[in-house]
């Protein structure tokens, strides 16, 4: 047994913000995404969590990297709140995703705003 495998200590990675897309990097993704929708007729949505302590926006953003899917993208959507892009999910299935983000981090982040962005239903030019 290695002292690794004996300890689970929450901790998130230094560099979890670095990982993600930048503000740019992503609104890029979202201008593609929705030309590819319009192209292929599939939708998407958008998750959008605003985070009011900055010293959280780690530790969500290493949370949202372990849930995602290898579709989805995550990123900086603005200063303080990060955004989550959801490959052909429709606004239920968006928020499923939130509810069980937020039964998972009830306790860590009880201050998180989350909005859902479904296209082409629910949006507007960012």
């Amino acid at each position: 047994m290695s002292l690794e495998t004996d300890l689970h200590i929450d901790v998130p990675k230094q560099n979890a913000l670095l990982e993600i897309y930048s503000q740019e990097e992503f609104h890029a993704i979202l201008v593609r995404e929705k030309a590819r929708a319009d192209r292929n007729g599939h939708g998407f949505s958008l998750v959008t969590f605003e985070v009011s302590n900055p010293k959280d926006m780690p530790y969500l953003a290493e949370y949202l990297m372990r849930r995602i899917r290898t579709t989805d993208d995550i990123g900086r959507f603005d200063h303080d709140t990060l955004g989550v892009f959801l490959y052909n999910t429709p606004a239920l299935g968006a928020w499923q995703f939130v509810n069980k983000c937020r039964k998972k981090t009830d306790d860590d982040f009880p201050r998180i705003k989350c909005k859902v962005y479904s296209y082409p239903n629910s949006w507007c030019d960012f």
